[in-house]
Parts: C-alpha cells; structure tokens; sequence
C-alpha cells in the first residue's frame, strides 16, 4: 500500500515536529512567552495558526467521510468554521486583544472575571478544560485511526506513537513552538488537497458531469444532512466561536489589533473552499472507490490508492497535519487553564515565573495524556466536537457578550446562566432517548441556550434594583 519513500517521508515529518518542539523549548522565558508567544504574532502566522487549528480531523477527514453517504450537504461543517472565524474577526478580535493588552490578560477565564466575580471564572476554566480536552481526544483518535490503517498497528499503538509525538512538540515549544509546526501543518494541508488532491480527483472521473451521471439526486441536496441537524450544528459552532479560548488565545497573541482582525478573516477565507475541496474528493470516491462503505477514512484510501509514491507520504502527512495542528492548540489552551485559573490562582498566586513554566509544561503532558485516554473510548469525531461546541456556546455564551462588549450586567445572572446552560446541554445528552420527538430537542443547543437566556434575563431584571454590576468591571 505504501512504499519505503512514503514511510520515510511520514518518519521524517513526525520527527521534525518533535524537534521543533525542542528547539522552542529554549525560547521559553515566562507563562506569557509560553502561552502566548510574548504577545508579538505577526498576521501572516496569525493567519496560519487560525487555518490550521480549525482545518482538523473532523474538517476535513470527517468531512470526505460524511460526503461519501450525503453528497454536498456535507460541506456545512466546514462552511460554519469559516464564518465562525469571520465574524469573530469582524465582532470581537480587535476588541479582545485591546482588553488583553489593557489588563494583562492571559486566559478567557480572566477576562470573564473581570466582568464578574471568580465563581463565574471557576465555570468558564471547568467549561473550557473540558471541551477543549475533548476536542483534542478527538483529534488524537482520528490520527491514531489514519497511522493504525497505513502502518498496521492496533489503535492503541497508533494511539500511543500519536499522542507521544503531539504531547511532546506542545509541552515542549508551547505557543511559539505550535506556530512553527503549524506552518508546515498549513503548507501540507494547502499542497495536499488543493494542489494534488483535487487534480488527481478530477482525473480519475471526479467531474461535474460525471457527478451527475453516476451519482444519485439526493446527493445535490444541499439539506440531504437534515435542516434540523444542519441549522443547530452551524449555530453552535458559529456561536462557539465568541466563546472558545483559543480565539481569545490567539486574540491576546497578535501583535497589534489590527493582527488580531485580519487573520481570523483571511483564515476564514481560505477555510471555506477547503470543505468544498474535501466534499469533492468524498463524492469522487464514491464513484471509484464503491466497496468502502462510508465506513472508516475514505480520504486515507482514497490517497493510498490514487496518489503515486512518496506523494502518498506527503498527503498524509497533510491528513495528519490537519488533525494534530488542531489537537496542539486544544491542549494548549486546557493547559493555559490549568496553570493560570486554577493553579496561580487558587494554589500558589505568588509562584515564580519559572514554577509557572514548569508547572505549564507538566499540565500540557497531564492534558495530553488525559485527552489520549478519552481518544480510546471517542470514535466519531463530528458528533463529539459539535457537543463541545454546544456546551461553549450554551453555557458562556451571554457572560462573555457581557465581558467583550462590557455592558451593565450582574455577577448572579451570569454565574446561574452558565450553570444552566451547562447542565440543560449534558442532561438532554445523557436522557437523550427519553426526550419528547420535536425539533426543540433535535439539537441541546436549544434547551441549552435557551435556559441560560431564561435565568440570565430573569436574574438580571430581579437584581438590578438590588446589586450594582461589578466594580471589577475592564474600562
């Protein structure tokens, strides 16, 4: 299936980004250096970062697999993810970074105690951990599924090669050392699909017409996924895109607000022809490749079978570049968590820049290997993420419109609101057969968001005469 350039070409990159994470290592003075590359990305890495952080296992991958069985209505996924980053360049970036620059800050949490109290903080750092953990579970599974395929291993061995090499370049180089790795990430995923991919596709009878020959008519249904599955979905992620940390990771970074604008926009940008890319290859392996199934990685395959050798190596080491620059910055980001919400704050506030590091490089590891552990039980990757950005969007959604845009509200609303809309998200998942057939309950977007909206309003309405909003509050 594959030759020895192939191996030798995969070996070579996995090594590469373990160096580079060694390398970074020693560019590490601070939490702000590690985290955030000491405030100082320029757009053109800004913009790399955004593409291929959100250009993952479940983007592409997922994708191809899900435009196998559906058709083009599979490129809704990847549509979301690039409005998301658009309007979060267009609504919030500017404004983030010039909080982040104003007030130091450092995580999402503490901008959203600055806005409230540190009780709403302790439900945005416990929120974030663990959706962020989740997605980076999920990433580390989908690679572990593609390496277990092309090197025939059991998925826990795949599992572990995988998890090593993305724990060790993330806790090792941190936020500056996940900026060098991604541009090759970036580089690979472009070079992949779009410069091979997509040619080798429409070679092998991968055309319009051809489409329309072979294919059957649900398959140019752009609602063939279900509306009531579509609709909630791109609204979850869209929305999770004004609550996930790692934008504001990402915000804080930039080296200017203007930086902090434009490479989310251009990210976007360059974001949304990539799923129609990833949808063609899906339904061009329908046609050549009929005995998959929709089962398992059609991409892997699709590549393994069509790509001449060594240009198979380098393709999936586009695949794998996809999910691991996602998995790096999840892990980062839950680690930021950790050192700085939890541990400086409730344990050692007066820790010494260099325990932070230290600290900081042991929760990235902690976190890998945790999100590792849920990989061995996390199989599909679209549903898993979706209801962690269900549970950011649902849970923090109102607090951090209050936070960013700082208007009058009050720490109560905002603490039981996030509640909420936590446990209304988890509740409908875990009761999920016993809830009543109706749209309302298709997705826990809606219950979610729509009792955090509930107790935030009727909160804020019953406290305003009694309660100034918080003293605390960013100018």
């Amino acid at each position: 299936m594959l030759g020895l350039i192939d191996y030798l070409v995969m070996a070579t990159y996995l090594a590469l980004l373990v160096v580079i994470g060694v390398r970074a290592l020693k560019a590490q003075g601070s939490p702000d250096e590690y985290f955030l590359g000491g405030r100082s990305i320029k757009t053109a890495s800004l913009t790399v970062l955004w593409f291929a952080s959100w250009i993952g296992g479940a983007s592409l991958v997922a994708t191809v697999n899900r435009a196998y069985t559906l058709g083009i209505s599979a490129v809704w996924y990847v549509t979301a993810l690039g409005v998301g980053c658009i309007l979060f360049g267009l609504l919030f970036a500017a404004r983030v970074k010039r909080l982040a620059h104003s007030h130091q800050f450092l995580t999402y949490p503490e901008l959203i105690e600055s806005a409230f109290d540190g009780r709403t903080r302790i439900i945005a750092t416990i929120t974030t951990i663990l959706s962020f953990m989740a997605y980076a579970g999920g990433q580390l599974a989908a690679a572990a599924a593609v390496i277990a395929m092309l090197l025939d291993l059991t998925f826990e061995m795949a599992l572990a090669l995988t998890s090593l090499v993305v724990v060790s370049y993330t806790a090792l180089g941190g936020f500056k050392g996940i900026t060098k790795t991604d541009w090759i990430q970036a580089l690979l995923i472009f070079f992949g699909l779009v410069l091979i991919g997509l040619p080798i596709a429409y070679s092998n009878g991968g055309t319009i017409d051809q489409f329309h020959e072979q294919l059957p008519l649900s398959f140019f249904d752009i609602g063939g996924w279900g509306w009531a599955i579509i609709i909630p979905m791109a609204l979850s992620i869209i929305l999770s895109f004004f609550v996930a940390m790692d934008g504001f990771t990402r915000s804080y970074a930039a080296e200017s607000e203007a930086t902090a604008r434009r490479a989310p926009i251009i990210a976007g940008l360059l974001i949304l022809p990539m799923g129609i890319i990833a949808v063609w290859i899906g339904m061009t392996a329908v046609m050549v490749l009929p005995d998959s199934g929709g089962e398992g990685d059609v991409l892997t395959a699709f590549v393994t079978t069509f790509f001449p050798e060594g240009l198979k190596g380098l393709m999936l080491c586009g695949i794998l570049a996809a999910i691991m620059s996602t998995a790096d910055i999840c892990i980062l980001t839950a680690s930021g968590n950790v050192t700085h919400d939890l541990y400086q704050r409730l344990i050692a506030p007066n820790a010494s820049p260099t325990q932070l590091l230290r600290v900081s490089m042991m929760a990235s590891a902690v976190i890998g290997i945790m999100a590792s552990l849920l990989a061995w039980q996390m199989r599909d990757v679209i549903d898993i993420l979706v209801l962690g950005f269900t549970i950011n969007a649902a849970a923090l959604l109102l607090p951090t419109l209050w936070a960013v845009f700082q208007w009058q509200g009050y720490s109560t609303a905002s603490f039981y609101s996030a509640i909420t809309g936590l446990l209304v998200v988890v509740g409908c998942k875990f009761f999920e057969p016993q809830l009543p057939d109706h749209p309302f309950f298709a997705d826990p977007l809606w219950p979610g968001l729509s009792s955090a909206m509930i107790i935030f309003i009727t909160l804020h309405l019953l406290l305003r005469g009694k309660h100034s909003p918080s003293s605390a509050r960013p100018t």
